[in-house]
């Protein structure tokens, strides 16, 4: 596979990846100025013109993978092939590292009622991966998300097993649980909590559901750390109202507040830890 199609394939699917780009040359190297690389988790796609100099590549691009970065990195590094990596060729080359982060919001909506529908219509607009799940089909096909979007938006019908359905969800995501249906919506939050990973975990409710579904919890022996996860009602913090595209806006603004925060802490930490990375080349 070429690098071009490797890097679409990679950023649809929202895993990470690191393009590998020959920047600068000076004298006789494998590859001209130009030549690229794509560097995954799990392959390597097109060449930089292999031996030693692409190994270091492969290495240098699978250390930036595992930074676990939210946000974009890029770098330069310049090797003498002869002196550096007992190249015959002799020359000098420079590559480039662009290290495209796997996508951080991955937004799960259970539910494809009036509040979904709104806020289907607001996240054609951003850069996100979107799964609204109903059991209901004829819901499913009123979202508006057969049009071009700046992500990635679908509809999915729900089975029969709440559990396995957040299960199969991906990691750290954004979850909203709004279906028609409050032993739906305990089950869904039962099993999003379960999973202990969940970014933003949101249900609509009024405070006297959300105070029912907290002490049903507490009996099934969740601890107060893990309700913690639990926003209910979601957007209260911004009182904007109750109207479904209201609800909605205030919604997704505490989960972009979240999304700040976390990418925040992300570029810091990765900030700290790309100081530390070996760059070999013995």
């Amino acid at each position: 596979m070429i690098w071009l199609d490797a890097l679409t394939a990679h950023l649809n699917q929202g895993k990470a990846c690191v393009l590998v780009t020959v920047s600068a040359v000076e004298g006789s190297a494998p590859r001209t100025v130009g030549a690229r690389m794509l560097v995954g988790n799990e392959s390597c796609s097109d060449t930089i013109g292999g031996g030693a100099l692409e190994q270091l590549a492969i290495e240098h691009s699978r250390r930036l993978l595992q930074t676990d970065s939210s946000a974009a990195i890029i770098e330069s590094h310049t090797s003498i092939l002869g002196s550096d990596l007992s190249q015959c060729c002799g020359g000098k080359v420079t590559l480039s590292y662009e290290f495209h982060p796997a996508v951080a919001f991955n937004i799960v909506v259970f539910g494809a009622g009036h509040v979904a529908q709104c806020l289907a219509t607001i996240l054609q607009q951003l850069p996100c991966r979107a799964r609204f799940i109903d059991s209901r089909p004829q819901w499913l096909k009123k979202l508006p998300i057969n049009q071009p979007c700046a992500g990635d938006i679908r509809a999915v019908e729900l089975g029969d097993n709440p559990f396995l359905s957040v299960e199969q969800c991906p990691d750290k995501a954004y979850f909203l649980v709004m279906t028609h249906s409050h032993e739906l919506d305990f089950d869904l939050v039962e099993a999003i909590l379960s999973r202990g990973d969940s970014t933003y975990c949101g249900l609509i409710a009024s405070r006297s559901k959300a105070k029912r579904f907290r002490t049903r919890l507490t009996r099934k022996g969740f601890t107060e750390h893990e309700l913690n996860k639990l926003t209910a009602p979601i957007g209260e913090r911004f009182h904007v109202g109750n109207l479904p595209m209201e609800v909605a806006i205030a919604a997704l603004s505490e989960m972009l507040q979240l999304k700040k925060t976390m990418a925040e802490k992300d570029k810091s930490s990765a900030s700290q830890l790309i100081q530390t990375l070996p760059f070999n080349t013995d």
